[in-house]
């Protein structure tokens, strides 16, 4: 009988032990997965800051297109002022 006790006592030492492994386990894990979540948190704001940035510029492809525009409209208004010019010039010269 005393054999037994003894033998269960151990069997309680190593399951106390192996209790006490499991919780700093568990523990490590905790603080490990706490550490990644926030790390994860950090890293979506920022992806997030940066498409907010993005997003809030304006769109390139059509400001080009309206630059472009402008410039044929330049273009054409300067083409115009030269045909003007040069008729003033053929009747001063006439």
């Amino acid at each position: 009988s005393e054999r037994s006790i003894s033998s269960l006592n151990e069997r309680l030492e190593l399951a106390q032990t192996e209790l006490l492994k499991s919780q700093k386990a568990n523990k490590t894990a905790d603080m490990n997965l706490t550490l990644q979540a926030s790390q994860h948190e950090h890293a979506v704001a920022s992806i997030r800051r940066e498409l907010a940035e993005l997003r809030s510029r304006p769109n390139l492809e059509s400001t080009v297109v309206e630059l472009n525009e402008r410039i044929e409209e330049m273009d054409e208004m300067l083409r115009n002022k030269c045909t003007e010019i040069e008729e003033n010039d053929d009747r001063m010269i006439e």
